[in-house]
């Protein structure tokens, strides 16, 4: 009997036939894209964990077909990407979103003629007969409704009665199919209860979700703006039609991506149709709010270029209109310090929010920015001119951590290069200065993160989700950056090793407060810090300060950053580079 060759592992995993020549069997040789060769028992490849599986029907199409192991990766699965055929990784989610879409507005529908058959019933009952009797005598179809996108409310029908039915007192469910029979079915999207001219039918449901997430968005308007708002208001009385009309474009489309479904675009389109109609009397602030708000809609719909118009449209308005952060008067009188009025309020959260989207796609895409670096300052400055503003509001407190977590950045390249010009030593001309800046920054982001921590406490204990969310997120940042300072002198100061090692387990400790559904409040910006402190727990594992060897299961944490990161990947766009990141420090990790 002949001797059986060896098998490598490259031939094991394609299935293919092995000649089991060393050191590199004949098809891989012959392989288009270098492969390594090796041999492996085969007891030890059928010892290894096979991982979780998958739901029936996750895997990508061509695995599918072609009956390949697949991991159901996104943007696309490990065995496209080593084929090299990632455009054709697609994954079949269509038919099932459909078949969802279809229950949804089915059910929708049964609820509005369930809510106008109750309406008219009860209407119809008149008062000092039993609850049993309906003298259904008289109905003839009502109005045509009006067609809108919004929920049907319980009250507001109305019923003509013409004596066209005569119906038995007694004989209940013959009384109840003639009402059935006679009535208008009334229309999925048919909405009774908005009927002021200045108002449009309906979308109130996506004001409201527009509301919910005002947040998110950067806007802080006064709470008169906000209910016209969500009383739909185009009249320009309290607020301009421009914000309901942005308002509820942005509703309708994060009402869809909440229910991972796109059945309006329609709405969109016709929303963005009257915004665009109407931005011609808007003021200089409030088209700068709109610029950034369409910005975000176009991000989301991953129109780059779109997106990118609207940022430097916004940029271009600072500019033309000098549109700067207010002060409180012309000498700072720390004793005469006063709130900030609505105006005020507005103004500074519209230019935060703008420079919050202006450095932060700058970092995440790396690209220029758009906007003067005197601004930075001047949104510092803020908080000595209005300081209960500064923290409390939600909008502020993001722009401000952002560019903290820049300026410790740019700390950090500026110490490798010291570094790599003089690697003997501490001893450099460049040090001393370098530490006059690295002492001020450590101690106000300490400060600042004590302060969110403190105001996150204080929402989450009122029940206050979408601000303590918000103020989580800032406080992601402020930690990383915290964590990226204290590690950058691990070497030399054994205190400041303590310090990262405590900040990051903050930061694991945050990140486990986040539930499933708090993802679709964050940033992609969150997926960079992750990654700062995947990094820094990868240095950890590797080569363990002295002395904490074992008191902490980092493997554990970094697994949580690591769920973490592919939770918002599945959110939003963009997160794709901080999930390689935080996947090579996981396989760099596995092999240790």
């Amino acid at each position: 009997m002949a001797p059986t060759t060896q098998t490598c592992s490259a031939c094991r995993g394609r299935k293919v036939r092995c000649d089991g020549v060393q050191p590199m069997c004949g098809p891989c040789s012959k392989a288009r894209k270098p492969i390594e060769c090796v041999y492996t028992p085969a007891t030890a490849i059928a010892s290894t964990p096979k991982g979780e599986y998958l739901k029936k029907g996750a895997a990508c199409g061509p695995c599918r077909r072609k009956k390949k192991k697949c991991d159901a990766k996104r943007p696309f699965c490990s065995t496209c990407k080593v084929a090299g055929k990632e455009k054709d990784c697609l994954y079949e989610e269509n038919t099932e979103r459909t078949l969802t879409e279809a229950l949804f507005m089915r059910t929708h529908y049964l609820e509005q003629r369930l809510a106008q058959y109750e309406s008219q019933v009860v209407m119809a009952q008149p008062q000092g007969l039993p609850d049993d009797i309906l003298p259904l005598t008289g109905f003839s179809h009502p109005d045509p409704p009006i067609a809108s996108t919004s929920r049907l409310s319980h009250s507001g029908a109305s019923v003509h009665g013409q004596g066209g039915y005569d119906v038995p007192l007694y004989n209940l469910p013959h009384a109840i199919n003639v009402l059935f029979d006679c009535m208008t079915v009334p229309s999925p999207t048919m909405d009774l209860t908005l009927s002021t001219p200045h108002i449009p039918q309906g979308l109130e449901e996506f004001r409201q979700t527009y509301i919910e997430h005002s947040r998110q968005y950067g806007c802080t308007l006064s709470p008169e703006k906000m209910e016209a708002i969500l009383a739909g208001d185009v009249s320009g009385t309290v607020v301009h039609p421009a914000f309901t009309y942005v308002a509820q474009l942005l509703g309708c489309l994060f009402w869809q991506i909440e229910r991972r479904m796109n059945m309006y675009t329609g709405v969109e389109h016709e929303q963005l149709q009257l915004l665009f109609g109407v931005l011609d009397s808007i003021n200089p602030v409030g088209e700068l709010q709109i610029r950034y708000l369409l910005a975000i809609y176009y991000l989301f719909k991953q129109q780059m270029a779109e997106g990118e118009e609207q940022l430097v449209l916004g940029a271009d308005l600072v500019r033309r209109h000098n549109i700067i952060f207010p002060t409180s008067a012309d000498t700072f009188d720390p004793l005469q310090m006063q709130e900030a009025t609505p105006d005020q309020a507005e103004l500074i959260s519209a230019l935060s929010h703008l420079l919050y989207l202006d450095r932060c796609s700058s970092f995440v895409f790396h690209v220029p920015t758009r906007l003067d670096k005197s601004l930075d300052e001047a949104l510092k400055n803020v908080a000595l001119y209005y300081p209960f503003f500064a923290k409390t509001n939600t909008t502020y407190i993001r722009a401000r951590s952002l560019l903290y977590l820049i300026r410790v950045h740019e700390l950090v390249t500026h110490w490798d290069s010291i570094n790599a010009a003089t690697p003997s030593g501490m001893f450099s001309a460049a040090r001393p200065a370098w530490f006059n800046t690295y002492w001020p920054l450590l101690e106000d982001i300490t400060g600042s993160t004590s302060h969110i921590d403190g105001e996150m406490l204080k929402a989450s204990f009122y029940g206050e989700r979408e601000r303590a969310i918000a103020l989580k997120f800032s406080l992601v940042i402020m930690l990383s950056a915290k964590a990226q300072l204290h590690w950058l002198v691990h070497r030399t100061h054994a205190e400041s090793v303590q310090r990262a090692l405590d900040t990051v387990m903050e930061v694991v400790s945050v990140t486990k407060t986040f539930k499933d559904n708090d993802f679709f409040l964050l940033d992609p910006l969150l997926g960079v810090c992750w990654g700062i402190v995947a990094k820094i727990m990868m240095e950890i594992i590797r080569n363990p300060p002295p002395g904490m060897e074992g008191e902490i299961s980092w493997a554990a944490a970094l697994k949580t950053i690591d769920k973490s990161t592919k939770k918002l990947g599945h959110e939003f766009p963009f997160v794709e580079e901080s999930l390689q990141v935080v996947s090579d420090v996981m396989r760099i990790v596995e092999v240790q």
